[in-house]
């Protein structure tokens, strides 16, 4: 599209002009195809460098920042309510920050509107996969701050009826769920049936906590099922000491520090990374192959498109410069492509799951740009190179 719509609106405005521009223009126009095909051999290879190089790294960066703001360096996964206690009164003995605390019951979904979980879809995705195992029912009056509802309507205070239920919206949409739908829960050693009323989904802002499945307060009392807690700690370098303390005292404590979290997340994306650049580099030689397979088809063209250009009395230069506004353009709309669909694929994809807004380097991205005008428009002058050598004496006797 962007060669399709660069070439035609620069012939367009370039058409009361003389000069080569124009000229270079035109006889791109007229092999639209082969350009095309060059701009997405060069395109596809530069986008998946960048998302690679680039967007994966400030993906990183990005969600390691804000755990760090709102989450803290410890998180604390299952606590009972004993020990949640003994860690707020030791944070408040040794000035240490509980960021977050959220209560929460073990509950395994088995049956959605009277039908086992099993039967009712078999589709695979990874929210069933998930919710084949026991999964964390949290309770909660208000709409938590760091959720928002998109469908139906949250409980409120008055309202006495516990079996109510909000899912999240990516659970809902992977196993086929609808408002008024009912859902079945063993939790404990009992099966309660809750109603679905709302759908919510995560926003940024207020930690990362969250839960797919959450209940009204007023619930807490009619079910009958150890109580637990997740929690995030700011702790001090000198204070971590206090965890091996804990753990001594709490054995079944579970506790896992950022430095832990992030190194597995670096680990998955350096595979991810290294993974995909050797993708990219294959996709790299491909574009090169693409560049001077192009180059070689309409090289007998081309031999005699610079001797007419030089029979009008034009020299060589003149034909080398003609290439070289040709691979400019090449390159720029290849460029532009791989920029632009990076923002948008980051954009995306930080809007949809994490609900963050991308703030792409541009210093970086401009950089690209310029390397891949240089990188591109250097090797098609150099695979040209042989087509600029040819006489109007061989012209005639071609």
């Amino acid at each position: 599209m962007l060669s399709w719509l660069g070439l035609s609106f620069a012939e367009k405005i370039t058409l009361p002009l003389s000069g080569l521009i124009p000229f270079a223009l035109y006889m791109m126009k007229q092999r639209l195809v082969m350009k095309t095909t060059q701009v997405l051999g060069v395109g596809l290879c530069a986008f998946l460098l960048l998302f690679t190089l680039m967007l994966l790294r400030d993906l990183g960066s990005t969600m390691n920042a804000y755990s760090r703001k709102h989450d803290g360096n410890v998180l604390v996964t299952q606590a009972t309510t004993e020990q949640m206690t003994e860690i707020q009164n030791m944070a408040a003995l040794h000035d240490f920050q509980v960021r977050q605390s959220k209560p929460y019951v073990y509950a395994q979904l088995t049956a959605i509107n009277s039908v086992l979980l099993e039967e009712f879809t078999t589709r695979p995705s990874e929210s069933l996969a998930t919710l084949q195992s026991a999964i964390r029912l949290h309770w909660s009056e208000q709409i938590p701050s760091n959720n928002r509802v998109i469908k139906g309507q949250w409980w409120t205070k008055n309202n006495d009826n516990w079996r109510q239920i909000s899912v999240e919206q990516e659970v809902m949409t992977d196993l086929g769920l609808a408002l008024g739908d009912t859902l079945s829960f063993v939790i404990g050693q009992q099966q309660e049936t809750f109603t679905l009323v709302a759908s919510h989904v995560y926003q940024t802002g207020s930690g990362s906590i969250t839960f797919w499945v959450q209940m009204p307060a007023i619930a807490k009392p009619y079910i009958h099922a150890n109580a637990y807690a997740m929690a995030s700690l700011e702790l001090k370098p000198e204070q971590f000491g206090l965890l091996a303390t804990l753990w001594q005292k709490y054995p079944t404590l579970r506790m896992v520090s950022l430095n832990e979290l992030t190194a597995r997340y670096d680990r998955t994306l350096t595979m991810a990374t290294t993974l995909v650049s050797g993708f990219a580099s294959v996709i790299c030689l491909m574009a090169i192959v693409v560049i001077l397979s192009s180059i070689r088809g309409i090289e007998a063209s081309e031999k005699k498109k610079n001797s007419v250009i030089m029979s009008f009395g034009l020299n060589r230069k003149t034909c080398l410069q003609l290439n070289l506004i040709e691979w400019l353009f090449t390159a720029a709309c290849a460029a532009i492509g791989a920029v632009f669909t990076t923002y948008l694929a980051g954009m995306l994809i930080y809007q949809s799951q994490f609900s963050l807004v991308y703030s792409p380097n541009f210093a970086v991205l401009g950089s690209t740009v310029a390397i891949i005008l240089c990188c591109v428009t250097l090797l098609g002058i150099m695979a040209s190179k042989n087509s600029l050598a040819h006489s109007i004496r061989k012209l005639f006797t071609d």
